[in-house]
């Protein structure tokens, strides 16, 4: 991927994740590294993922903790971290990486880069992560406010 292209891609990422945190969870998340590449078999124990489809497909990732996963939905939906049933905590880390795509599509609208998107889903486990058969093509962030934390992934397929 071309380094100009690069750049302007991870600062959209960037502040669709910086709006839908301030305006939903009432967070102000910011990014704290930013790369070319993630670190081989990233682990983690929720995974938001949402297809990107365009003149070049991809995969949009968000990972995190289940601790991290509960404060952020706790944020988002008013319920107490500890009440929140597993269920609603997967859907809601669906719903944040649904927002996140939703608002990097609308700052790309009229551009080259414009997409469509598919519906949300979350992987669940402990200690996974998503493995690429071949080598791709992949934008990685990471991202926290005190100690909340987050990874994503637009990963080229």
């Amino acid at each position: 991927m071309e380094l100009q292209k690069e750049l302007f891609l991870q600062k959209c990422l960037a502040e669709s994740v910086s709006d839908v945190f301030s305006t939903m969870v009432g967070v102000e998340l910011c990014p704290v590294q930013e790369k070319a590449a993630a670190p081989k078999g990233y682990k983690s124990e929720i995974t938001g993922v949402m297809m990107i489809l365009s003149t070049h497909n991809a995969l949009l990732s968000i990972a995190l903790s289940k601790k991290n996963a509960a404060m952020i939905v706790s944020f988002m939906t008013g319920i107490a971290s500890v009440e929140l049933a597993d269920e609603e905590l997967y859907d809601g880390v669906a719903e944040l990486v649904n927002m996140i795509a939703g608002r990097a599509k609308a700052l790309l609208a009229g551009t080259d880069y414009h997409y469509q998107i598919t519906p949300p889903l979350t992987i669940v486990g402990e200690n996974h992560f998503i493995l690429y058969k071949k080598n791709v093509s992949q934008l990685s962030m990471e991202f926290e406010a005190g100690e909340i934390k987050l990874h994503l992934d637009l990963t080229y397929l």
